[in-house]
């Protein structure tokens, strides 16, 4: 019987199990060609984290808090905002690589501080509110694949070879053949810029001295983050350089790289 081999609880990806090692026969190595040329058209290029788009997100959020003892009056509430999760997934049903679908979990970390009484001690309790939100965003940059602007991997037998048979009747069982590839894409990544929790809270389960022990939250969360993605674009400005013959200055150099991607 197989142990328990559960992650129990861990989210990252581990290494892969070791598998089991063929006996290899031969290698032999050959360089079949030199001209492939990744940047297309480019002439001189480099790779530099290019902005897709700037996004605006609103997330309406509206969840229960419970403080562990009854409270008189809130006296101050601190808020945070962080993400769990910021994925964008390009679109399939976009074939100019302008569409990506966001998936975004994150989570508004409040410290409450309320009074029980008239007079006393400021008690204090923190509590994580989590919210989930998925939404299609259009890029103001298209996604760059890096080889054949194609974005997909072919990793099972699909394109099979077969042999026919000494006997002509069908494909020899014992020799067979596939081709498969893999492309790998520079992953969207995703950079928060600013947040902004925008909320409403109503009082609930009251005592019979009129305190409380229950916050209905009612929250609009707006995230600003840029998505971003790490693409090929040209180091060289046009031939004719600039209206005056001046040669360009490194200012110029450097804008023309990080706004003119390709």
């Amino acid at each position: 019987m197989k142990r328990n081999t559960r992650a129990h609880g861990k989210h990252k990806c581990p290494p892969q199990p070791s598998s089991d090692k063929a006996k290899t026969k031969s290698v032999f190595c050959e360089v079949q060609d030199t001209s492939l040329d990744l940047a297309g058209d480019i002439p001189t290029a480099v790779d530099v984290p290019v902005p897709l788009s700037d996004v605006v997100l609103q997330v309406d959020v509206e969840a229960d808090i419970h403080l562990p003892t009854h409270a008189r009056e809130i006296k101050w509430v601190r808020k945070n905002v962080s993400l769990k999760q910021c994925k964008a997934i390009p679109s399939v049903l976009d074939p100019d690589n302008l569409r990506v679908k966001i998936y975004v979990t994150g989570t508004i970390h409040k410290n409450i501080q309320y009074i029980e009484d008239a007079s006393g001690l400021i008690r204090d309790h923190s509590v994580d509110v989590p919210f989930t939100c998925i939404e299609s965003v259009e890029l103001d940059n298209p996604i760059q694949y890096p080889l054949f602007d194609f974005p997909f991997s072919v990793k099972s037998s699909v394109l099979e070879r077969r042999e026919l048979a000494k006997d002509g009747h069908g494909a020899d069982r014992c020799i067979d053949g596939s081709l498969s590839f893999e492309i790998y894409n520079e992953p969207i990544s995703c950079k928060l810029i600013a947040s902004a929790v925008n909320d409403f809270d109503i009082h609930k389960d009251f005592d019979n001295w009129g305190r409380f022990s229950r916050i209905t939250e009612k929250a609009e969360v707006v995230l600003v983050f840029k998505l971003l993605q790490t693409q090929q674009i040209s180091t060289e400005l046009p031939d004719d350089g600039d209206k005056h013959g001046k040669k360009p200055t490194a200012s110029q150099r450097f804008k023309h790289v990080v706004r003119k991607p390709y």
